[in-house]
C-alpha cells in the first residue's frame, strides 16, 4: 500500500495540473507547485482547527473534484494539449522514478538536525494528525515552522503509518514542482526547458560543499536548506512563467505562503521575493499601456496582495505557537531580545554607535568569509555571485528590448541588493544569536548563504531560457547564440559537478552502512515500545554517547523522552546543573573519560527521575561506573556488558527499578 500511495498522489496532482492548465490556457508546469502550497495552506488551516485529518480529505477530494469538473469543461482535444507540457511531463516522471527508486532502497534519517527537528516533526505530523505545539510529547515545546512536513503529510495521507523515505520522497516531488515551475517557457520550447531543467536538478550539488569522498544527502534530506533554496527560486519562476496579471498573483500567492512556512528564514525570503515580484511589476511591462500613476498604483497593489499570504502565514503560526507554548514571543540569543531589537542595534553597531568587539571582529570575518569561504563548487560567495551575473548578463543580452531586458535587470538588481541586506543580516545573527565559539567560527556559513545564491541563480537560469526561447520564437537575431548561452550556462553546472561535485554515494544508492547505527537503535527501541506508550515519561542513558544515540531513541520511543542534565546535581540543590538533552553519568567532576558529563550518584538520579516525572529508566549502555555504584538500585543488578534494558521506576520501592523489556543487539 505504501508503494502506491504516493503514486496515487502524484495522479491528483498531474490531473489537476492538466486541467487548470487547460481552462486557463496557462503552461500545466507551473500548477503542481501551487498544488502542493494549496495543500500545505489547508492543512495548516485544518491544523488549527484541530480537524487535520479531515483537510487532508478535503484536500484529496477537491483535486479530485476540480480535476474532473474542469476537465469535463474544457474537453478533449485542451487536455490532451495541456498534457503535453516538457514540464509537467518532467515533473511526473521524476516524481515517479524518485517515488519507486525509494521503495526499493528505503533511505533512512541520519542527520542530527532531522532528529532534533525536521524528521520528528514530519512523523508527529502523520502519526498524532495534529500540529506538534499542541502535542504534549517530544515536540511539546518547538514552535520550528510546519510546510515541508505538511507537504508530507499531504503526499503520505493514504500510507496507514508514517515512512521515513516516504516523506524524503515527498520532498522531492516539491523540489520537482519548483523547477517544473521554473522551466516553463513561452510557447513550450522543448530544448530551453530541458537546459533549465537540466541545470536546475544539479544546482544543490553545485551549492553543496561537502568533503570529496563522502556520502551526499542531497534529495536524501528532510532538512530545509534545499527545499528553502528550490522554493525561493521556483517562487520566482513561478511569477516569470505567469506574468503580471492576475492570475499571475493568484497562482504565486500560495507558494509564497509555503516558502514562508519552509524555515525560519522563510519570511524573510518569501518578502525578497515579493519586492522582486513588485520590481517586475514595475519595470518588466510597457510602459505606454498604461499611464504611469495607475501602472504604478496597479504594481503596488499586486505586491500587497502578495504580501498578504506571507504575513498571514507568518503571524498566525506565531498567535498559534503562543497559544500552546509558555511563550511571549520570539526572542534571540540568551539575552532574550526581539527581532527589532536585535536588528536595530545591530544597524547601530554596524555605524560605529556601540560597537562592541565582537560585532567588529564579526565584521572582518564576514567581509573575508565573502573571498575564502566555500559556498559551492567554484569557491566562495564573491564566485557565486560572478556566476550568477554572467547568467543574468547573457539573459539580459539576448531578451527582446525594453521591458523584457528591464525585467533581467530589475530582477538581478532586486535580488542582489537583498542578498547585501541578507549578507548584513546574518552579521547580526551571529553577534547576537550564536555563543562565541559558533560565531568566531562562522557556524554553518554554508548553509546560510548557499540557499538563497542557488535560488537567485535559478531565477537567473529561469530567465536565460526564456530570453532565448522568446528570441527564438520572434525570429530574431542571434537566436543560436542565446541558445547556446543556456546551454553553456547549464553545461557549467554540468560540468563542474563532474569534475569536483559527483559524491561516492547519493540518493540512488544503497548505503547501508550508513544507518547501522539508526538500525541497532530502532531495534532496542521497538523492544521498549511494545510497553511504553505516549502518555509515559522514559530517561535515556547511554554511556558514551555523543548525543547521537539520545536523538535517535527521542525519535523512535513511542513516549515523551525526558531531558538530561550536565554538571553536578546532588539530589536536592540544582544550582550547579544545566538542562540538557542527553548525559553521561560520571562520579565526579575531575573524571575526563565523556566529554559530556553529569555528576551523579545513586539518590540523584531518584531524585532527578522523580523531579522529571519519569514513569521509566532505558539504559542503553552501561559502564564500570553504573555497575559498580548503582546495582543495588536494580533488581538483577547491572553490568558493564548488559545488553539494552528499560526498567519501570517506583520511587517508593526499595529496589526503584524493575526490568521490563529487554533487547539483544550489537553496536
Amino acid at each position: 500500500m505504501s508503494l502506491l500511495t504516493g503514486i496515487l498522489v502524484l495522479v491528483l496532482i498531474c490531473a489537476a495540473s492538466v486541467a487548470l492548465a487547460a481552462a486557463t490556457g496557462q503552461d500545466a508546469a507551473v500548477f503542481p507547485l501551487p498544488i502542493f502550497a494549496g495543500a500545505a495552506c489547508l492543512l495548516l488551516i485544518g491544523g488549527y482547527l484541530g480537524v487535520l485529518q479531515g483537510a487532508l480529505w478535503l484536500c484529496y477530494l477537491a483535486l479530485l473534484a476540480g480535476a474532473v469538473l474542469l476537465g469535463l469543461r474544457a474537453g478533449v482535444q485542451r487536455l490532451r494539449a495541456a498534457a503535453a507540457s516538457p514540464g509537467l511531463l518532467f515533473f511526473a516522471a521524476a516524481s515517479l522514478v524518485v517515488w519507486l527508486l525509494f521503495a526499493v532502497l528505503q533511505p533512512m534519517f541520519v542527520e542530527w538536525d532531522e532528529f532534533t527537528f525536521w524528521g520528528m516533526a514530519a512523523k508527529m505530523l502523520k502519526e498524532k494528525n495534529m500540529l506538534y505545539p499542541a502535542d504534549p510529547v517530544n515536540l511539546r515545546a518547538y514552535s520550528g515552522l510546519p510546510g515541508l512536513g505538511l507537504v508530507s503529510c499531504f503526499v503520505q495521507g493514504f500510507a496507514p503509518d508514517f515512512g521515513e523515505w516516504q516523506c524524503l520522497a515527498a520532498y522531492d516531488m516539491l523540489l520537482m514542482a519548483c523547477l517544473a515551475a521554473a522551466s516553463a517557457m513561452p510557447r513550450r520550447r522543448w530544448p530551453h526547458t530541458v537546459a533549465v531543467l537540466a541545470g536546475g536538478v544539479l544546482l544543490p550539488f553545485f551549492f553543496s560543499v561537502v568533503p570529496v569522498g563522502t556520502a551526499s544527502t542531497v534529495y536524501a534530506n528532510a532538512m530545509a536548506d534545499v527545499p528553502l533554496a528550490l522554493l525561493f527560486g521556483g517562487v520566482l519562476g513561478l511569477w516569470f512563467a505567469v506574468g503580471p496579471g492576475w492570475q499571475g498573483v493568484l497562482f504565486t500567492a500560495l507558494p509564497l505562503a509555503l516558502l514562508t512556512l519552509a524555515k525560519d528564514m522563510g519570511f524573510a525570503y518569501a518578502l525578497i521575493a515579493v519586492f522582486v515580484i513588485f520590481l517586475d511589476l514595475l519595470f518588466g511591462r510597457a510602459w505606454k499601456q498604461l499611464g504611469r500613476g495607475r501602472f504604478f498604483g496597479g504594481a503596488v497593489g499586486r505586491a500587497v496582495l502578495l504580501a498578504v499570504p506571507v504575513l498571514a502565514a507568518f503571524l498566525s503560526w506565531n498567535w498559534y505557537t503562543a497559544a500552546h507554548l509558555e511563550t511571549t514571543g520570539a526572542s534571540v540569543g540568551s539575552g532574550g531580545l526581539s527581532y527589532g531589537q536585535v536588528v536595530l542595534g545591530g544597524l547601530a553597531q554596524l555605524f560605529g554607535i556601540g560597537r562592541t568587539q565582537k560585532f567588529a571582529d564579526l565584521m572582518g570575518l564576514m567581509a573575508d568569509a565573502f573571498f575564502t569561504r566555500d559556498v559551492c563548487l567554484v569557491g566562495p560567495p564573491v564566485l557565486a555571485v560572478a556566476a550568477i551575473t554572467l547568467v543574468a548578463a547573457a539573459a539580459f543580452l539576448f531578451a527582446g528590448r525594453g521591458a523584457a531586458r528591464r525585467r533581467v535587470a530589475a530582477a538581478w538588481a532586486g535580488l542582489a541588493f537583498c542578498f547585501a541586506a541578507f549578507y548584513l543580516f546574518h552579521l547580526i545573527l551571529y553577534c547576537y544569536n550564536f555563543s562565541d565559539v559558533e560565531a568566531y567560527a562562522l557556524q554553518d556559513f554554508d548553509r546560510y548563504i548557499g540557499p538563497y545564491l542557488q535560488g537567485w541563480m535559478l531565477a537567473m537560469l529561469c530567465l536565460l531560457g526564456r530570453s532565448a526561447a522568446e528570441r527564438e520564437s520572434s525570429g530574431a537575431r542571434f537566436a543560436r547564440l542565446g541558445n547556446l548561452a543556456l546551454l553553456g550556462a547549464s553545461a557549467c553546472v554540468a560540468v563542474l559537478f563532474a569534475w569536483r561535485g559527483v559524491p561516492v554515494s547519493g540518493f540512488w544508492t544503497n548505503s547501508d552502512s550508513r544507518y547501522l547505527l539508526r538500525q541497532d537503535v530502532k531495534n532496542r527501541a521497538a523492544a521498549a515500545n511494545q510497553v511504553l506508550d505516549w502518555d509515559d515519561t522514559v530517561l535515556v542513558i547511554s554511556q558514551g554517547d555523543d548525543a547521537t544515540r539520545w536523538y535517535y531513541y527521542n525519535y523512535e520511543l513511542t513516549a515523551h523522552v525526558a531531558r538530561g542534565y550536565g554538571g553536578f546535581f546532588n539530589g536536592e540543590d540544582a544550582s550547579s546543573r544545566w538542562d540538557s538533552d542527553f548525559m553521561n553519568l560520571v562520579e565526579s567532576e575531575n573524571w575526563t573519560l565523556y566529554d559530556y558529563k553529569a555528576v551523579c550518584t545513586p539518590p540523584a538520579l531518584v531524585a532527578y527521575l522523580q523531579e522529571k516525572g519519569c514513569d521509566y529508566l532505558l539504559i542503553d549502555r552501561a559502564d564500570d561506573y553504573l555497575e559498580r555504584s548503582f546495582s543495588p538500585l536494580f533488581e538483577g543488578g547491572l553490568t558493564a556488558d548488559m545488553p539494552m534494558t528499560l526498567y519501570r521506576f517506583t520511587p517508593d520501592a526499595a529496589v526503584p527499578f524493575t526490568p521490563v523489556a529487554v533487547a539483544e543487539s550489537e553496536g
